[in-house]
């Protein structure tokens, strides 16, 4: 089923950006409309894509932040364990 569309939305733009658009449209063999709405849509996903991209990015730097501490948690511990199996303990 067609997504529902909004009623029309009229808005003022430069006129070079305007001409851009109308230049990309033609060359897509999109109407302006079509085009804006492309666009529009492709910035949202590029948005969308960027946050998780963000958020990945983040919650790798939690990961190597916690096995750097486990890392040194456990040179610690064996450091322990050395001590005790020295024969002089």
């Amino acid at each position: 089923m067609a997504e529902k569309l909004s009623d029309a939305t009229s808005m003022r733009l430069p006129v070079s950006l305007r001409e851009k658009l109308e230049r990309a449209a033609k060359q897509g063999g999109r109407s302006m409309n079509a085009e804006i709405r492309l666009r529009l849509e492709q910035s949202f996903e590029k948005a969308t894509a960027e946050g998780t991209e963000a958020i990945a990015d983040w919650a790798f730097g939690e990961l190597r932040a916690e096995l750097v501490s486990v890392k040194a948690q456990l040179a610690t511990l064996t450091n322990r364990v050395d001590q005790l199996d020295k024969p002089d303990h």
